[in-house]
Formats: structure tokens, C-alpha cells, sequence
């Protein structure tokens, strides 16, 4: 059978389970007769396939494309394992940013890049977020689940990819050489009477060194204050939070919910590290804890988000074994805005929406082309505060 009619058969059957699964995750007692009609309805359906269809399908393998389908149908973040794949999952890592700093997804069936982790080896490869990977060493990421993929970018050896460039159709060959490595640590600039503090990522630590370079912009008398979270989409929740209630005197930084997890809030307390003026850079790859910050800025009305609306991925997951001997790996708890709404339904919206539209397309002939583009987000939130702009910001 070919792939095209398989894939056609899983996504009929998906369609049908994902039903399903809506009447099962929904509420039972309003739903218990539509779970049986849809029982009925997905019997009929796979004794037809199976029976009728030109050429004979095993069972399993239509079974185990529309389990996937249950969680596509869910997020992208979750996902099905097979029995027969449980052996391979057993030595999968869950970080996300694996061996070469590249925390990805999948979409349109290919492995889209969220962020390329500061100073990793996806970095400094020159890999950014919106591209698409569409090979792995030769092999199609249309055929691997997000953690087979997440699980392929972990080796050790150098890695063939190749890449399409956001916004073009062209395809650029990149060999990652993996290498230990950690985030680029926070930095700090000034831009004459403004402050610019730089978070690429939410590591051990990160809060009392953001604690440190608030006390730092105190101290030098400024009162305007940049911090940057673009590319910042991943680490350690907790220091996200710590890290904005160093910037609030009350409120709601966060919340946490879910129906299974244990509902959480955390509240500022009344110290602060600096009590001037607050602007946040964001955009498309700013994600999880980065989120929950800015968030607790906009929220609070403690400062401006100024930017590109954030990617919507601040969740908690888990992975649930099944008596059949496979697994599901969901989310089941969201971190949520000050208003309480779901960070991951929309991501967060700047107050300042900055318009990219002129660098959608990159130029990816031009080695020089990253270093000379101007940085319009950037360079909007300074003249937000007064200052003049940056001439070819990287």
C-alpha cells in the first residue's frame, strides 16, 4: 500500500476517534448516548476499511493512526506511542531543546523550529525559528512522531538537515556538529538613559542574575528599562516567575490548572528590584516561561509588551502508560495570564504590535544579511521611551 493511501485511511479513522475523544474528555453524563453512537459509528467504519478496501490494511496499523489522531486533536504538544515503539521511547529524553538546542514541533506534517536555544550548535549554525526541517540525515520528518524527532536531533554524531527558510521555498543544506553546551547567559547594554537586559533562556539561576542586573540599572539612576525574551522558549518555569515578581509589588504573576493537577497560584510579593519604567520585547518564538512573564507584566499594567504576539506553549505534561503496553504523553495543566485566561489558547498579544512583514522574507544568499538587518522590534520600544533608534541592529 502506498504512504498516500495510508495516510488517508489513518486521518479517515483520526477523524472519527477524535470525535471519540471529545465525548470521552467532555462531559460524560450530558454525552453518555453520543460516546455509543460514536462507538457504533467507528465499528462500521473500520469493518469497512478492513474488509472493503482494495487492498487489505492490518489492523493495528489503522488502530495506531487514529490513537495519533486523538492527540492531534488535542495539542501539538501531545502524543501517542505505540506498543511496538516503546522500546525506542524508553531511552527518550522529554527535554525539549535535545542535543543541538532545537526546540521544535511539528507542523503541516514537518518539523518546525520554535527557537534555536541561544548559543547552542543549532545557533550558531545559523538555524532560526520558523524554519522548517524537512530532512533529518536524509530521512523525512513527515515520518517521525515530535519525540522521534526530538530524539533524532539528540545524537552524537554530525547532523545532515536540510532546511526551508521561513517565508521562501528555497532549501539550504546545514551539517550541526552536537557539543556540550549552555544557554547564553543573561546580558546587559545601555542605550543612554535606557536600560537593556537580555534573557535568551530560563536556566538555574537566571532569576538571581536578572535580580543582580535590576539592582545594577537602579544603581546607575535609569528609570527605563528593555527586557528582551525574544528566543526565549524554554527552561525552568520557576525562574520565569521568581524572575517577574523581582519587577511587581502585587498582583497575580500566574496561575496553574488542570483537571487532574493540583490547582496552584503565585502571588507578587512587595519587594521589587526596580520600580521605573518596563518595556518587554516578545515574538513568535518567545515561549513557555518567557510567556508567563510577560504575561505578568501586561497584566499587572506594570510595563508594555512591545513586539510580535508569543507562541502559546505554557503547559504542563505527562507521560500516561497504557494496559496495552503503549503510552500517551499530554498536556494536562496550562499556566495562565493575571486575568486568568489560558496562555496557550493565544499566546500573549503585545500592547505595541510591531510589523515584520518586510523581513518575512531573508535573503539566504547573503552571508551578511542577519548582521545588517535592522531590529524593528528593538528599535520601536526605544522610541517608546525617547531614545533615538539603532542604525542595523542584529
Amino acid at each position: 500500500m502506498t504512504k498516500k493511501k495510508i495516510a488517508f485511511l489513518t486521518i479517515s479513522v483520526a477523524l472519527l476517534i477524535s470525535l471519540l475523544g471529545g465525548a470521552v474528555f467532555g462531559q460524560a453524563s450530558s454525552q453518555k448516548n453520543n460516546l455509543y453512537r460514536y462507538l457504533s459509528i467507528f465499528t462500521e467504519v473500520f469493518d469497512l476499511v478492513r474488509n472493503n478496501y482494495v487492498e487489505q490494511v492490518p489492523s493495528d496499523q489503522l488502530l495506531d493512526g487514529a490513537f495519533s489522531g486523538v492527540t492531534d486533536a488535542i495539542d501539538e504538544f501531545s502524543y501517542y506511542v505505540p506498543p511496538a515503539q516503546m522500546a525506542g521511547y524508553k531511552n527518550y529524553s522529554e527535554l525539549e531543546d535535545n542535543g543541538v538546542g532545537l526546540i521544535v514541533t511539528k507542523r503541516f506534517g514537518y518539523a518546525f523550529v520554535i527557537s534555536a536555544v541561544a548559543g547552542s550548535p543549532a545557533a550558531k549554525a545559523g538555524i532560526e525559528r520558523g524554519d522548517f526541517i524537512e530532512k533529518i540525515d536524509g530521512q523525512p520528518t513527515q515520518k517521525f512522531a515530535v519525540w522521534q524527532l526530538r530524539n533524532a536531533l539528540n545524537a552524537s554524531k554530525p547532523l545532515r538537515l536540510q532546511i526551508v527558510r521561513g517565508g521562501q521555498t528555497k532549501r539550504a543544506d546545514v551539517t550541526i556538529q552536537p557539543a556540550t553546551f549552555h544557554p547564553l547567559e543573561l546580558s546587559s547594554q545601555q542605550y543612554g538613559a535606557v536600560s537593556y537586559v537580555k534573557v535568551p533562556y530560563f536556566d538555574k539561576g537566571t532569576a538571581a542574575a536578572f535580580r543582580t542586573a535590576l539592582e545594577n540599572v537602579r544603581k546607575s539612576g535609569n528609570r527605563k528599562l528593555i527586557v528582551d525574551l525574544r528566543g526565549n522558549a524554554g527552561g525552568n518555569v520557576e525562574e520565569a516567575i521568581t524572575a517577574a515578581d523581582d519587577l511587581l509589588t502585587s498582583g497575580l504573576i500566574t496561575s496553574l490548572e488542570g483537571r487532574t493537577v493540583e490547582a496552584k497560584k503565585w502571588q507578587a510579593d512587595r519587594a521589587t528590584a526596580f520600580d521605573g519604567d518596563v518595556e518587554v520585547l516578545t515574538d513568535s518564538s518567545t515561549a513557555s516561561g518567557a510567556e508567563i512573564f510577560a504575561a505578568a507584566i501586561h497584566g499587572n499594567n506594570r510595563g508594555k509588551v512591545v513586539g510580535v504576539t508569543t507562541y502559546g506553549k505554557s503547559i504542563v505534561q505527562k507521560f500516561i502508560p497504557l494496559p496495552s503496553g503503549g503510552g500517551v504523553f499530554m498536556t494536562v495543566g496550562h499556566y495562565t495570564t493575571p486575568e486568568q485566561k489560558a496562555i496557550k489558547e493565544m499566546g500573549i498579544r503585545p500592547d505595541v504590535v510591531v510589523d515584520l512583514s518586510s523581513q518575512a522574507i531573508r535573503d539566504t544568499d547573503d552571508k551578511d544579511a542577519k548582521q545588517t538587518r535592522e531590529d524593528v522590534i528593538l528599535n520601536k520600544a526605544l522610541s517608546l521611551f525617547g531614545a533615538p533608534a539603532l542604525k542595523n541592529a542584529a
